[in-house]
């Protein structure tokens, strides 16, 4: 994995993580919307050669899940 993937598995107040055999799962831990929101962005838009990203919204203005799958 690269080096924002390896950042990504460590433990994060803002979400948890499921890791499976084609990614990750970033889950929002609750009371860190913002946090979240701007990590999902952050992961948006660096998303490109070294991973894709998959965001899903919370149905507001913001983001519960996403889902990373290194290329």
């Amino acid at each position: 994995m690269g080096r924002i993937l390896d950042k990504l598995v460590r433990d994060h107040p803002a979400y948890q993580v499921e890791a499976s055999d084609n990614g990750l799962l970033l889950i929002r831990r609750d009371g860190k919307d913002a946090e979240f929101n701007n990590l999902a962005r952050e992961l948006i838009n660096d998303a490109g050669q070294e991973f894709a990203v998959f965001p899903t919204s919370d149905g507001h203005t913001g983001y519960e899940r996403v889902f990373v799958i290194p290329l």
